[in-house]
């Protein structure tokens, strides 16, 4: 599949509004708050303090708006919603921007929506958390900032869960999740993207995720697409547990702050299927010993790298740690391709 048709089906994942500009599709909405300051509570405080702003509703459009200081949800989605537009925004100081949990409702799915152009710092424990059966979302140009002093357990600035479905980031950027409430033997959490089991047809196009103490893009969905997106300086770059392809996609110098196991490039844990990293490009420090391929699964995985690009002169190209050996194809074969690890 090609650039161009990759991006065909992410803008068609997207919904009808990622296909319009914003503008014109707010002359349609019922409902549209436009250049308002919200501010919170939430202060010094941490935790679910500071309250919300905004409860999302069927065709509401947030546009150019400013939220300080809120707790779980600056905008919460509290039952089914359709077409929400969040464009333009920025916040500061909260626990996390949107929440995804029902109330006094069984369902709180969230359906052909669009974030936009949306930066937010400062946060504990994430940018967005979507749940349910929500689908048909774009999520494009938003930057998401954990708070310098590190997040809460379990923290990941972009969190998909349940049955989430069709759903596309486009130059989306998670930076410095870290988890370092842990004692110092456990393991540390902390990622930048995050999909389960159950989540399908999702999308990362142009995608960064850096300096997380767990996963840079930690996916469990199925069938799942990566296109030139960038790891940095996150434990695992890419830790991968079911199936799907990455194309053009890189990785940067991993990097262990703390807790139980090691650092990687791309590793492959569980019952894992069927990968394709195509022009995959690892770039690391001479003494970085981080392995660029990592298993840890409870079934051979099945991996195919083509047209690899590998500059990681201390480090090994393949290391099992527990279960079984994976079967490895290169296209071409290994010798034909760029690659220089330690062994």
């Amino acid at each position: 599949m090609n650039s161009i048709e990759w991006t065909r089906r992410a803008m068609i994942a997207g919904g009808l509004a990622s296909l319009c500009p914003t503008e014109a599709l707010a002359q349609r909405g019922r409902n549209v708050i436009r250049r308002r300051i919200f501010r919170g509570t939430r202060g010094d405080s941490i935790g679910l303090v500071g309250g919300e702003a905004i409860r999302a509703t069927d065709r509401l459009f947030v546009l150019n708006c400013r939220f300080l200081d809120f707790g779980n949800g600056a905008v919460r989605v509290a039952g089914p919603v359709r077409n929400l537009v969040i464009d333009g925004c920025r916040a500061h100081n909260m626990y996390r921007f949107l929440e995804d949990t029902a109330e006094g409702v069984p369902d709180a799915s969230l359906r052909n929506f669009v974030i936009r152009r949306v930066e937010a710092s400062h946060l504990e424990r994430g940018f967005l958390r979507l749940r349910y059966q929500s689908s048909g979302g774009l999520i494009e140009d938003v930057a998401a900032v954990c708070k310098e002093s590190g997040g809460s357990r379990y923290c990941v600035g972009f969190a998909l869960d349940d049955q989430a479905s069709g759903i596309t980031y486009r130059r989306v950027s998670a930076r410095g999740f870290r988890e370092v409430t842990r004692e110092p033997g456990s393991y540390w959490n902390g990622d930048g993207f995050t999909d389960e089991r159950g989540n399908s047809a999702i999308r990362y196009l142009n995608c960064t995720a850096s300096d997380c103490t767990d996963g840079g893009f930690d996916l469990k969905s199925s069938g799942v697409l990566l296109a030139n997106c960038v790891a940095r300086s996150n434990k695992r770059n890419f830790r991968l547990w079911n199936s799907g392809s990455l194309h053009d996609c890189e990785s940067h110098d991993p990097l262990w702050r703390g807790g139980s196991g090691g650092k990687a490039h791309f590793s492959f844990h569980g019952d894992v299927g069927t990968y394709v990293l195509q022009r995959p490009k690892v770039r690391a420090q001479p003494g970085n010993e981080a392995p660029v391929l990592l298993f840890a699964t409870t079934r051979p995985a099945e991996v195919l790298i083509v047209d690899a690009d590998i500059d990681a002169p201390s480090a090994p190209l393949i290391r099992v740690e527990g279960g079984p050996a994976p079967n490895i194809r290169f296209m071409p074969p290994r010798e034909n391709q760029r690659i220089r690890t330690a062994s």
